[in-house]
């Protein structure tokens, strides 16, 4: 899910990883990374929404998502901060 205001607005865009499977949301990345770098021009401010795991099951299991988000945008040399947990900021 996302909610935007529309590229270069005000607001940041939201975009609502947490709750799909690790492939699902990376898939969901990468096309919203290919479609930052073929936009250009203004920077805009992303919110990605990746949870803390507390849904995750088996309490020993630690969150699988936000872990592979970030890797994802590492190997993407794509620069984030994690404001608040669960919560990563991107400047694209």
């Amino acid at each position: 899910q996302q909610h935007s205001p529309g590229w270069g607005g005000g607001a940041p865009l939201m975009i609502d990883l947490h709750g799909l499977h690790v492939e699902e949301a990376i898939n969901i990345l990468r096309q919203h990374v290919h479609e930052w770098r073929s936009h250009g021009g203004a920077q805009q401010l992303v919110h990605l929404v990746v949870g803390t795991g507390h849904h995750t099951r088996g309490t020993r299991t630690p969150a699988r998502l936000p872990a592979a988000v970030e890797e994802f945008l590492r190997a993407q040399s794509v620069p984030y901060s994690e404001p608040q947990p669960g919560l990563l900021e991107v400047c694209v």
